[in-house]
C-alpha cells in the first residue's frame, strides 16, 4: 500500500500525486501529543483553553460505545467499525486563513480546536487526528462529521504573502446573506480533496474479510446540499445535522462563511462521480489544457471563450449560417494532427462510420444518443428526452495504433482486433458503395450473432449501428480533415448536437437562457430567416456598403472572426444561444439542386459544375432510412440544433447528473435563532467560566455543560474580521434585513480548569 489514511486505526488507501503525511509516523504533528510540536509559548497558550492538552473528544450517540482511545484502535473489531461508517454521516468543509498546513494545525491548537484533515495549497494532505475521534470544529455537527480545511489565508489582500498566489484568482460571491470576495483553491487541493472524499467512500479490500467503506452512509448519497432547482445551496440549512453527504460550514453556522464562495463544489462532485460534462476535445497549449471538471469561475469563462473563438475563427465551422449561407447544425474546432476528440456527456454511442478519406476530407463519424428523464405537467410518470451528439471528420482507424486509445472499439469487437490481410478489406479498394453516396447499414448491436459481417462492415467503410455506453471524456476518435476544396484540407473536427424535439421546452432550470428561432422547413439548406441574416447584412453593409441579397461566405466570415471590440459583438453572441429548426444537412433528402437554383450568387458555372460538387458532398450523408428508422428520426429529418459549447456551458451551471433535491434552506427566522442560539452559548460558557474563576463549584450538570459547550466550538481560525462583521475593511453588501440579527466573531474565551476548582 503506497499512500494511505488512517480510519479508526486502519489504512485507507489514496490514489494522489502530492505527499501525505499522517500523525502517527511523525511526518505531520499530532492532536494526541501537541506537546511534541509546540513551542514552549504556544503549548502554554494551549494549556490556558485545554490544561489537558485534549483538543478532541470520543463520538457519542450510536449503536456501540466509541470510547477506545487511540493506542486501542488496533483491536477495533468488524461491528464496531460498521457502525463508526455509519454513525459518520457528513464531510464538514472549512477554509483555514493561513499559509500552509503547520500554521492551521499551530492555530488550532492554541484555540482549543481541532481538525482531521488539512489540504495544503501545493496538494500535500496532512492527517492530525484519527477520524474515530471528533474534530471540534463544526459545532453541533461535530459528533457527525469528518472536518477538512483547505488551506487558504482568504484575503485578497494577503495574496502577495501566500505561497500559492500564482495559483489563486480572486472570487466574490454570496454566502449566508452576505457577499464575500477571497481568494480561491489550487488546482493540486481540488485533486487532493476529491480523492481524499473517494478515499473514505470506496470499499477496502482487506485480507481474510469483506471489503468495508469507510463512511459508508456517505457514500450511498456523496452529494453537496442540492435545493430543488438543482443548484447547491448558498445558506444555512434547514436540518444541517442530519444532512448526508459533503457540505460547508456555512450549511452549518448562520455566522460562518467558509469555505466561501470560491469553492466549486460541482468540479467537486464531478471529480467524485466522474459524470461531468467534457468539451469534445482539449486544444491549446498542451501543458495549460483543462477540462470542464478542472477549471471554476473566471478560469471556466476564459475556457469556453477560447473554444467560441476556435469554432469562429475556423473555416466555415460556423452555427447556425455556415457558409453559402447554409445551415450549418454545428460548429468545427481546428486542432493539430493526433488531437483526440472526447465524448461530451454520457450516453449510449448509437452509430459509427470509419472509412478512408475522400476529396473533402474525412467521412468518418461517431453519433452519441444521450437521455433524461424529466416531469411533464399532466404527465402521470416522467418523460425520457432523447438528444444526439455527432462528432464528424474523424481520422480513419487502420492499424491498431489508431484504434487502440479509443475504448468502444474493443467493446464492439473484443481486445483482438487485427488489421486484416485480405484485399475485400483495403479501405481505398472497397470504397465504390460510399463514394456513389450509397453507404451501408450494417447492425451491429448483436455483433456475436455475425462477428465477421461487423469486421468487414468496419475496415469497408459501413454506416455500424451499435449500442454501447460510453462515459463522458472517454476518446472516441481522433481529430481528421475537412475543406470547402480538396485542395483546402485542415484539421478540423464537426460537431453538433440535435434532437427531435426541443430539449429545453418543458420548463426546465436552462430554458430562458435559449432564444428559440423560428421554424425553417423548407428542403433545401438556404437560410432564410430574418432573426439570423439581418445582424450579418448590417455587418456588411457596415462594412463595405454593400446590401446583399445573398450572402457571399467570406461575408459570414468575416461576421463570425470580428473581434469583441466591434459594436455588433453581441448579436454575433446572440447566435451561440439559439436554438434552430431545420432539415438536418446530412440528410439525403436535401434538395440541393433546389438549393443551387435558390442561390444566385454561389460558384456553380454551369450544371455539369454543380453536379461534380453535389458528388463531393455525397460521401458525408450518413442519415440514410435505415439509419432513421432504427433510431425512431423523424420521417423527414427536421431537427432542432444546439450550439455545442454553450449548451455545455449552461449544463455545466446546474451540472445535475444523478442529483436531485437533498436539503432545503433555512426560513429567515430559523436563521435568526441559529444565530442567537449561537451567541447564547457563548454568553452560557463566559458566565460558567467567571463563576470557576471565582472559585465556585459547579454541580455535575453544569461541569457536564461546560465540557459539551466546548465540544461545541466552532471557530473560525482568524481573528474578528474573518466573518460577517468585515464590511469595515473591505467592499462588501449586504441584504438589507442581514445586519439586524448577525451575532458576529466571538473569540473563545479562556476555559477553568474544572479538576484545580
Amino acid at each position: 500500500m503506497d499512500k494511505y489514511i488512517l480510519f479508526a486505526g486502519r489504512k485507507v488507501p489514496i490514489q494522489i500525486n502530492a505527499p501525505v503525511l499522517r500523525f502517527d509516523d511523525g511526518s505531520a504533528p499530532s492532536f494526541y501529543h501537541p506537546e511534541n510540536t509546540l513551542s514552549p509559548d504556544r503549548l502554554m497558550q494551549m494549556a490556558l483553553l485545554r490544561p489537558t492538552l485534549q483538543n478532541y473528544s470520543m463520538r457519542f450517540g450510536g449503536p456501540v460505545a466509541f470510547s477506545r482511545v487511540y493506542e486501542q484502535l488496533f483491536a477495533i473489531t468488524r461491528d464496531e467499525l460498521d457502525a463508526l461508517g455509519q454513525h459518520i454521516w457528513q464531510i464538514a468543509l472549512h477554509h483555514d486563513v493561513t499559509t500552509n498546513a503547520l500554521d492551521t494545525y499551530n492555530v488550532l491548537a492554541m484555540r482549543g480546536l481541532s481538525t482531521h484533515f488539512v489540504v495544503n495549497y501545493d496538494g500535500a494532505l496532512y492527517q492530525f487526528l484519527d477520524c474515530y475521534h471528533v474534530a471540534w470544529a463544526t459545532g453541533d455537527n461535530n459528533n457527525h462529521s469528518i472536518a477538512i480545511d483547505m488551506n487558504n489565508p482568504v484575503y485578497p489582500e494577503l495574496r502577495d504573502t501566500d505561497p500559492a498566489a500564482g495559483m489563486r484568482e480572486i472570487y466574490q460571491g454570496k454566502v449566508n446573506g452576505s457577499v464575500k470576495t477571497m481568494l480561491g483553491y489550487t488546482d493540486p487541493q481540488y485533486d487532493t480533496l476529491i480523492a481524499l472524499i473517494k478515499a473514505l467512500t470506496s470499499p477496502v479490500q482487506v485480507m481474510g474479510e469483506e471489503p468495508w467503506v469507510p463512511m459508508a452512509k456517505v457514500a450511498e448519497s456523496c452529494f453537496p446540499p442540492i435545493s430543488e432547482n438543482g443548484e447547491v445551496i448558498n445558506r444555512l440549512l434547514r436540518d444541517s445535522q442530519n444532512f448526508v453527504g459533503f457540505l460547508g460550514h456555512y450549511h452549518c453556522s448562520a455566522n460562518k462563511w467558509d469555505p466561501g464562495p470560491a469553492f466549486d463544489w460541482l468540479r467537486v462532485l464531478s471529480g467524485i462521480k466522474g459524470k461531468r460534462n467534457s468539451l469534445p476535445m482539449l486544444i491549446g497549449d498542451p501543458d495549460k489544457r483543462r477540462n470542464l471538471a478542472e477549471v471554476g469561475g473566471k478560469l471556466l469563462n476564459e475556457l469556453l471563450e477560447n473554444y467560441y473563438r476556435n469554432a469562429e475563427l475556423a473555416p466555415g465551422g460556423w452555427y447556425p449560417v455556415g457558409s453559402n449561407q447554409s445551415w450549418h447544425s454545428g460548429i468545427h474546432l481546428t486542432a493539430e494532427k493526433g488531437t483526440p476528440v472526447l465524448n461530451m456527456m454520457e450516453g449510449t454511442i448509437v452509430a459509427v462510420r470509419n472509412v478512408k478519406t475522400v476529396d473533402l476530407g474525412d467521412p468518418s463519424f461517431v453519433l452519441v444518443r444521450h437521455e433524461r428523464e424529466e416531469d411533464v405537467e399532466g404527465a402521470q410518470k416522467p418523460v425520457t428526452i432523447y438528444w444526439y451528439s455527432l462528432f464528424m471528420h474523424l481520422e480513419p482507424m487502420v492499424k491498431e495504433q489508431d484504434w487502440a486509445p479509443v475504448p468502444w472499439v474493443s467493446d464492439l469487437f473484443g481486445p483482438d482486433l487485427e488489421t486484416p490481410d485480405q484485399v475485400a478489406y483495403n479501405m481505398d479498394l472497397a470504397a465504390q458503395h460510399y463514394e456513389r453516396g450509397m453507404p451501408q447499414v450494417v447492425d451491429g448491436t448483436a455483433r456475436t450473432k455475425d462477428p465477421q459481417k461487423i469486421l468487414d462492415a468496419f475496415f469497408r467503410g459501413d454506416i455500424i449501428l451499435t449500442n454501447i455506453p460510453c462515459e463522458a471524456g472517454v476518446q472516441i476518435g481522433t481529430i481528421g480533415r475537412f475543406g470547402d476544396k480538396p485542395d483546402r484540407l485542415t484539421r478540423q473536427l464537426h460537431v453538433e448536437v440535435f434532437s427531435p424535439d426541443n430539449i429545453f421546452a418543458r420548463g426546465s432550470a436552462q430554458q430562458e437562457a435559449w432564444s428559440i428561432v423560428e421554424g425553417d422547413v423548407s428542403d433545401y439548406s438556404l437560410v432564410r430567416v430574418k432573426k439570423l441574416l439581418k445582424p450579418i447584412k448590417d455587418f456588411v453593409l457596415n462594412s463595405t456598403q454593400r446590401t446583399p441579397s445573398l450572402l457571399k461566405t467570406s461575408e459570414i466570415q468575416n461576421f463570425y472572426s470580428m473581434g469583441n471590440h466591434d459594436p455588433l459583438i453581441q448579436r454575433k453572441n446572440d447566435f451561440r444561444k439559439m436554438i434552430c429548426y431545420h432539415r438536418s444537412e446530412w440528410s439525403p433528402m436535401m434538395n440541393w439542386t433546389k438549393t443551387a437554383l435558390q442561390s444566385v450568387g454561389w460558384q456553380w458555372e454551369s450544371e455539369a459544375a454543380f453536379g461534380k460538387w453535389l458528388l463531393l458532398w455525397l460521401p458525408f450523408q450518413w442519415m440514410t432510412k435505415e439509419v432513421s428508422a432504427a433510431l425512431g428520426f423523424p420521417k423527414k429529418h427536421f431537427f432542432f440544433t444546439y450550439h455545442p459549447i454553450y449548451l455545455l456551458q449552461q449544463l455545466n451551471l446546474t451540472y445535475a447528473g444523478d442529483m436531485s433535491q437533498n436539503a432545503e434552506e433555512a426560513g429567515d427566522q430559523e436563521f435568526k435563532d441559529n444565530a442567537n442560539e449561537l451567541a447564547a452559548r457563548v454568553e452560557e460558557l463566559v458566565a460558567l467560566n467567571k463563576r470557576l474563576e471565582n472559585k465556585e463549584k459547579l454541580t455535575p450538570e453544569e461541569r457536564a455543560r461546560h465540557e459539551e459547550l466546548y465540544q461545541l466550538m466552532d471557530d473560525h481560525l482568524d481573528d474578528d474580521k474573518s466573518d460577517i462583521t468585515s464590511e469595515t475593511r473591505y467592499d462588501y453588501y449586504y441584504d438589507e434585513d442581514f445586519d439586524r440579527w448577525e451575532p458576529g466573531e466571538w473569540i473563545p474565551p479562556t476555559r477553568i480548569d474544572i479538576k484545580k476548582v
